[in-house]
């Protein structure tokens, strides 16, 4: 099929357009947004049909002109047909020779067995869509092979679909409702009844010794039911008797666990002291309500009013504040003795520098090394000293003895000039051994070991034994300093804890007193100056106001005698062998409860009565009753289900033997049984055949794609070696991959090659599959813009390999490209306004 005219009535941009095509490659050049694209929507919808108004973007409706649609003019087998779609109306085909119309199916026809979805897939791409292949297996390749048309295998998969569709309706695994596993049911059940026919016509002998079971059988479970009917009403009043039995095992429980009991004069003498009480906290709270009311002068209102609002907790703490005071004092003396210890270790520190980093942790272990190699120095100087003081002041020397005769010896001797030499030799000889006898004696052995424990504390190698003991005597002191400090800094910071501690006391007044834990003893002396200006203020009020000094010798009295009222209750408890008050109104309480107790007991025992409750205490708990109850009444429908079972079996037993001998039913099962294998038979051959069918299908689809594949991979490396420029020399699987080899190198996955080089990959293998086609692919080829991303080499390859492809199918390239305009045949290049 070719095309060789287009005219547009209304489509998108175009309006009243025509163009002339001819056989081979035909280049649609344009500029952007000059119809290229739309172009090639309208020849895709003559070909199978404008989108619905559903699809309004689809459809490219003009909006210069009310006609929308327009012909076509195929060339197909030497004949020309027009191909007409305008509007809503439906689609014609007529043979322009002679005018006939022609049917549709023709074009349909014509087109097999591609449908739009078919035919885009390869017969029509732009630029975006050949990216489609960035990756592409084995597996995609085959399904495309068969999907587009390389073995038309669109009905066959259909079929085997179809065939698999069916097979699944007739019988599925799992299923119920397909028709086989229906009548594999039916004859499991039919299997059944027959054997049961079979096993009743050999217990027929056996019946009347079955009927007298059953009637001894019925007699027992008779007389069970009896039984059974009679507890059921008894254990349901003891399921509702039970919550009055639970109860009165509660009370009596807690009245078992009842602890000693106190005389009625106990709770009278306590309940009179508990209202003494009361009544004198009241009182006590109005008369301070009444000082806080009558200060003088208003710089004591607040004072008063909050120092008598909590008077108790200021009286309890008065007593405490020498100990706080004494504590203070403690604190004071540690932080002194602290701070002059500091100033010695810094001093110490300022006139020692060299001895500072002897002291850290890093170094104690050199520091240690040191000692005890300059101790063993130490003693192993003295010893040699010893023996030295014990050995001769000196020792006689050669030379000493040889000097002193030669100088003897010339001077006395009438040597003449000789003398004078031996004179010179004389005081040489004397003059060496007193040189060497006076000359610094060199480093010793020790003082060589010492140098690198120096080296490792810091400290200069030069060092002598001497010197290094009485750096070690000061790094000692000072290390002693440092330890008197960090106690002393420990001990001050116990103490200053211990004086917060006992300051916390007066949190409740820290909007007054103001505490600072950093501030220990201003904080004392606010606590100490504010008992001093509350006692002058209450004195002044006192003195001021005969009515305050009342009130306040009534508050003193009333809390003499709260206390002693406390007291008394407290002394109430220990008479009685109790801890404190508040286990005496614990016991109180308790004893009051048990009476109440006691009571209830006695009234729930009225309730029950003494066979219920010996029938109640079978059962631990409310469960187990209940279990009873269940278990009861599960004994009468079980008993009577079987008295019914029973009868209903002997008499459906000798039904069914009396038919089977009658009717010959038991011939009848037969039959349907040999009936029921033959349809069983049949429906499982057809569903192994459909099952067979599709299997084969895909099968074969499957070889036969397995087949070509190869082969258009070979075909395909060809082209795009052509493409590449030979840089790739073949297409090929690496097991479902698909790579590509390089010339003289390694091979490539197609993600890891680039854009240009995986559309040059998609363009060979579209070319070179609709070229394996052959007459399978006699369709208009549709390029739109696909060559933007080559290079100038490799495009004009890819217009090369078009004008080989256009040879036997016509090609439409729509481009920009100006090169198109220099590089292509002027007489295939139409141009778009």
């Amino acid at each position: 099929m070719e095309i060789r005219r287009i005219e547009i009535a209304g489509f998108g941009k175009f309006s009243q357009q025509v163009f002339e095509l001819s056989a081979g490659l035909q280049v649609i050049y344009g500029d952007n947004e000059s119809g290229k694209s739309t172009l090639r929507a309208f020849i895709l919808g003559m070909l199978f049909g404008f989108p619905t108004r559903r699809h309004l973007i689809d459809r490219y409706e003009p909006k210069a002109t009310s006609q929308y649609g327009g012909s076509l003019d195929l060339f197909v087998a030497g004949q020309t047909y027009r191909l007409t779609r305008l509007g809503d109306q439906p689609a014609e085909l007529i043979n322009v020779a002679t005018g006939d119309p022609q049917p549709l199916t023709l074009l349909e026809r014509w087109l097999a067995p591609y449908n739009e979805n078919r035919y885009k897939q390869l017969f029509t791409f732009n630029q975006a869509e050949l990216t489609a292949l960035k990756t592409l297996s084995a597996t995609d390749l085959n399904t495309q092979l068969q999907q587009i048309g390389t073995l038309d295998s669109s009905q066959w998969r259909a079929t085997a679909a179809d065939l698999r569709a069916s097979a699944d309706e007739l019988y599925k695994p799992r299923g119920r409702k397909p028709a086989l596993n229906q009548a594999l049911q039916q004859y499991q059940t039919l299997k059944q009844n027959l054997q049961t026919a079979r096993d009743h016509y050999a217990t027929y002998e056996h019946l009347q010794v079955t009927v007298q079971q059953l009637q001894t059988q019925q007699t027992q479970l008779q007389q069970q039911l009896s039984q059974a009917n009679d507890a059921q009403p008894k254990l349901a009043n003891l399921r509702n008797q039970w919550p009055v039995y639970q109860q009165l095992q509660q009370l009596q429980t807690q009245l078992s666990a009842a602890t000693t009991t106190l005389p009625a004069a106990v709770n009278q003498q306590y309940e009179q002291l508990t209202t003494t009480q009361t009544d004198l906290r009241h009182t006590l709270a109005s008369a301070r309500e009444q000082l806080t009311q009558q200060p003088v002068d208003a710089n004591s209102t607040s004072l008063v009013g909050f120092y008598v609002a909590h008077q108790t907790q200021f009286d309890a703490l008065e007593p405490k504040l020498p100990e706080l005071q004494q504590a203070l004092g403690q604190y004071q003396a540690l932080t002194s003795q602290t701070m002059a210890a500091q100033q010695s270790y810094q001093q110490q520190q300022t006139a020692q520098p060299e001895l500072m980093a002897a002291l850290s942790p890093a170094k104690q272990s050199a520091v240690a090394s040191l000692k005890a190699a300059v101790l063993a120095t130490a003693t192993t100087g003295s010893r040699q000293a010893r023996q030295s003081q014990s050995a001769p002041a000196f020792k006689a020397d050669w030379r000493l003895i040889a000097g002193g005769i030669g100088l003897v010896a010339g001077v006395v001797l009438p040597l003449g000039g000789l003398k004078w030499v031996l004179m010179l030799v004389g005081l040489g000889l004397l003059g060496w051994f007193g040189w060497e006898q006076l000359a610094p004696a060199g480093p010793t052995t020790a003082d060589r070991t010492l140098a690198p424990l120096l080296t490792a504390v810091g400290w200069s190698p030069d060092l002598d034994s001497a010197a290094i003991l009485t750096k070690l005597d000061q790094l000692a002191a000072l290390q002693r300093r440092q330890a008197q400090v960090t106690t002393l800094s420990q001990q001050t910071a116990a103490q200053a804890a211990t004086v917060w501690q006992a300051l916390q006391a007066y949190q409740f007044a820290s909007d007054w007193l103001m505490l600072d834990e950093q501030q220990l003893v201003v904080s004392v002396q606010k606590v100490t100056g504010f008992y001093d200006q509350v006692h002058q203020a209450m004195q002044h009020q006192s003195l001021a106001s005969t009515d305050f000094a009342y009130v306040q010798r009534q508050v003193k009295q009333l809390t003499v005698q709260l206390q002693t009222t406390a007291d008394q209750l407290q002394a109430l408890a220990t008479q009685n062998g109790l801890a404190d008050v508040e286990a005496l109104a614990n016991a109180l309480a308790a004893q009051s409860q048990r009476t109440a107790t006691q009571t209830s007991v006695n009234q729930l025992t009225t309730r029950l009565t003494p066979v219920e409750q010996t029938a109640l205490q079978a059962y631990p708990t409310l469960s187990a009753l209940q279990a009873a109850i269940q278990t009861n009444r599960a004994t009468i429908q079980t008993t009577q289900q079987q008295l019914t079972e029973q009868t209903q079996q002997l008499a459906t037993t000798q039904t069914q033997l009396q038919a089977l001998v009658a009717d010959g039913r038991y011939a009848d099962l037969r039959q349907q049984q040999a009936d029921a294998q033959t349809k069983l038979t049949v429906m499982a051959r057809q569903w192994v055949t459909r099952q067979l069918g599709a299997t084969w299908i895909e099968t074969a689809l499957q070889q036969l794609t397995s087949q070509q594949l190869p082969a258009i991979l070979t075909a395909a490396g060809t082209t795009f070696a052509q493409l590449t420029g030979s840089r790739y020399n073949e297409i090929k699987l690496n097991g479902d991959t698909l790579v590509v080899q390089a010339v003289n190198g390694p091979q490539f996955s197609v993600a890891e090659l680039s854009t240009a080089t995986k559309e040059q990959l998609y363009l060979a293998l579209r070319l070179t599959l609709i070229t394996q086609l052959g007459p399978q692919a006699q369709l208009p080829l549709m390029i739109d813009d696909g060559f933007v991303n080559f290079d100038t080499h490799r495009r004009q390859q890819a217009w090369q390999l078009l004008a080989t492809v256009a040879a036997k199918h016509q090609i439409l390239y729509f481009t920009n490209e100006s090169a198109a305009l220099t590089e292509m045949p002027a007489a295939t290049v139409h141009h778009l306004t």
